[in-house]
C-alpha cells in the first residue's frame, strides 16, 4: 500500500486519456475512464506530474498482459478504480479528496463522499498478471484468428489501394524514419538524436510522435494520422500535414486542421494511421524505413482496444524486407547493472563486429555502440 492517509487535488477529468493530458496540471488528480491502461498512458500521466489516478473503468482487467498500472505505482502514483456503477457526476474542475478509499467531492467547504474506491497494490498487479498469463493461449489464438480473418477479409482492398497509392519524389531511394507515440518512444529518440542528425533521415510523425520528435530538436518532415494526438505547436511546424482518410470517406482530423487554418492533404487507406505512414514511405520509393514507437504485438494492440491486426499484418508482410524495428532500442545502453563493467566486458566484441563490420549495414548499430562506450 501507498504510504499516505490522504490525497487532495484539483481534479481532471475527460473519457479519452490522450486528450486529458493535454491540459493536466501538476499536482492536480486524473479522473479517467481508460480500460487496461497502457504504458503509454501511464508515461504521460507521469509526466503530467498527478498525484493520483482514479479510473472509471478497470484499470487492468487481467484479460490480457500489460504494464500501464506497474509503471504509475513504480512512479509511487497511486491508481483507483471507481466501484461500479458508483460514480455518476463529473467532476471537472472541484477539489478532490481520497481518505480511506474512499472519494470526497468540496461542495461548498465541506467534503461530501461520492463514491469508493479500489487502491491498486503490487499483489494486485501480481494477481492480475498470472489471471492474464492463464487466459493467454485462449486469447492469443482469438487474437490470431481475428487477424487473419481480416488479413484475408481486407486483401484485395489493401492490394487495390497501394496501387492507387501516390507517390512522393522526396522520398524516393532515401531513408525514412516512422515515428510514433508507442511506449517509451521518446527514451529511444533520446538515445537515437545524434545518430538521427548525423544520418538527416526524413521523417515521418504519427499523430503525437511529432511532439517527441519536436522535444528532441527535430522537426518533423511530415505528420500523418487522425490528428487527434498531436499538439497544436507540432502541428503549426511547418510539417507537411496528411489526414488519414478511411475507406468510408470519414477523415477525423480534417476538421480540427481545417479549423486550424492549416494547409493539408488527404490519404486513403484501409489500415491504421502507421501502417499508411509504412506503406506510404515504400510506395514512394524509400529504400530503408525505420519504424520507433509503432504497434508491433498483440499486448500493443489489445491495449489499444484492436483486437486483431489484419491491415497491419499485411502491411508487415508487404513491407517486411525494407523494414527495421527500432522500438526499445534505449534498452541497449539502458542496464540496471554497473555500466563501467559492462563497457570493459563487452569491448572485445565490440571491437570484433567493427573488425568484421565494413558494409553500410552496420553503421547504425556502430554508431549505437559508441555513443554507448562514450556515455553520451
Amino acid at each position: 500500500m501507498f504510504p499516505f492517509e490522504k490525497i487532495k487535488g484539483l481534479a481532471y477529468q475527460d473519457e479519452k486519456t490522450k486528450r486529458l493530458v493535454k491540459r493536466l496540471k501538476r499536482n492536480s488528480i486524473a479522473v479517467i475512464d481508460h480500460q487496461d491502461i497502457d504504458v503509454t498512458a501511464a508515461q504521460m500521466l507521469i509526466d503530467c506530474g498527478v498525484k493520483a489516478v482514479v479510473n472509471l473503468s478497470n484499470s487492468m482487467t487481467g484479460i490480457f498482459m500489460h504494464d500501464g498500472v506497474e509503471v504509475l505505482l513504480n512512479a509511487k502514483i497511486p491508481v483507483f478504480d471507481v466501484m461500479e456503477g458508483s460514480l455518476d457526476i463529473s467532476v471537472e474542475g472541484r477539489f478532490l479528496l481520497i481518505k480511506e478509499n474512499c472519494l470526497f467531492v468540496d461542495s461548498n467547504g465541506t467534503w461530501e463522499e461520492i463514491c469508493t474506491l479500489k487502491l491498486y497494490n503490487s499483489l494486485i498487479v501480481k494477481s492480475l498478471k498470472e489471471k492474464a498469463n492463464l487466459l493467454f493461449p485462449e486469447q492469443f489464438k482469438a487474437f490470431v484468428g481475428n487477424s487473419l480473418y481480416y488479413g484475408e477479409k481486407e486483401l484485395d482492398v489493401f492490394v487495390r489501394e497501394v496501387k492507387k497509392l501516390p507517390i512522393l519524389r522526396q522520398l524516393f531511394n532515401k531513408e525514412v524514419l516512422v515515428v510514433a507515440r508507442g511506449s517509451n518512444y521518446e527514451r529511444d529518440l533520446k538515445v537515437l538524436k545524434p545518430i538521427l542528425k548525423r544520418k538527416k533521415l526524413i521523417t515521418i510523425a504519427v499523430d503525437g510522435g511529432a511532439d517527441g520528435l519536436l522535444k528532441n530538436g527535430i522537426k518533423p518532415d511530415y505528420i500523418i494520422g487522425d490528428m487527434d494526438s498531436v499538439s497544436e505547436k507540432a502541428l503549426k511546424s511547418g510539417a507537411v500535414l496528411i489526414v488519414h482518410t478511411y475507406c468510408d470517406g470519414r477523415a477525423p482530423g480534417e476538421a480540427r486542421v481545417r479549423l486550424l487554418q492549416i494547409p493539408y492533404e488527404k490519404l486513403t487507406f484501409i489500415g491504421t494511421s502507421e501502417d499508411i505512414a509504412i506503406i506510404f514511405a515504400h510506395c514512394s520509393g524509400a529504400n530503408k524505413i525505420y519504424t520507433l514507437g509503432t504497434r508491433v504485438g498483440m499486448n500493443e494492440f489489445l491495449e489499444k482496444g484492436r483486437i486483431g491486426m489484419g491491415s497491419s499484418l499485411l502491411t508487415r508482410m508487404k513491407v517486411g524486407h525494407a523494414l527495421v524495428e527500432l522500438k526499445g532500442i534505449h534498452t541497449l545502453l539502458e542496464t540496471k547493472e554497473d555500466k563501467t563493467l559492462n563497457r570493459v566486458m563487452l569491448l572485445p566484441a565490440f571491437l570484433v563486429l567493427v573488425m568484421l563490420s565494413i558494409s553500410q549495414r552496420f553503421e547504425l548499430f556502430l554508431s549505437l555502440v559508441f555513443q554507448w562506450w562514450s556515455g553520451r
